[in-house]
């Protein structure tokens, strides 16, 4: 288990096959749900694939997408004891309704739920939207794989 002293990068949580380049302008609610559905072989042995969904989509209805076109659902589930992402890098774009804001990057972050974890689930969130900045975001959209992308994650962290 992680102590609450010890520091998660996000290049030791990404996993280059759990980066996904979606095609066209898909609704925030399909990212989402690619996203879950992407996700849910690491957590299978723990979660069944609605409940993760369920769950996901009920802490993303507060979810804003941040001004720099970066969205970061994220949902605490009791029966994990680390984090796990999935991140969905959409080159063309995938437009807000409600902040009307082009998306162009979206991490899935589950966290445990578990006190140990809160401050680490907060630094993390912290950490992505400074790393997740417009220059940043031109740059992996215009890469051709997971492995390019956590790359470029672990050099920029």
């Amino acid at each position: 288990m992680i102590r609450q002293s010890e520091e998660v990068t996000l290049a030791s949580i990404l996993k280059s096959d759990y980066v996904f380049f979606l095609k066209g302008r898909p609704a925030k609610e399909e990212v989402v749900k690619l996203l879950t559905d992407g996700l849910y072989p690491q957590v299978s042995n723990f979660v069944t694939a609605k409940a993760l969904y369920e769950k996901v989509t009920e802490v993303e209805k507060l979810n804003n997408v941040l001004e720099t076109g970066f969205y970061i659902p994220h949902a605490k589930l009791a029966e994990i004891d680390r984090f796990y992402t999935a991140l969905a890098i959409i080159p063309e774009g995938s437009l807000d309704p409600k902040s009307g804001i082009t998306v162009r990057a979206a991490l899935l972050l589950l966290t445990p739920n578990r006190p140990v974890f809160f401050q680490q689930h907060l630094n993390m969130l912290s950490k992505l939207s400074r790393l997740f900045q417009p220059a940043f975001m031109d740059s992996i959209v215009a890469m051709k794989d997971g492995v390019q992308v956590r790359e470029a994650v672990a050099k920029h962290e």
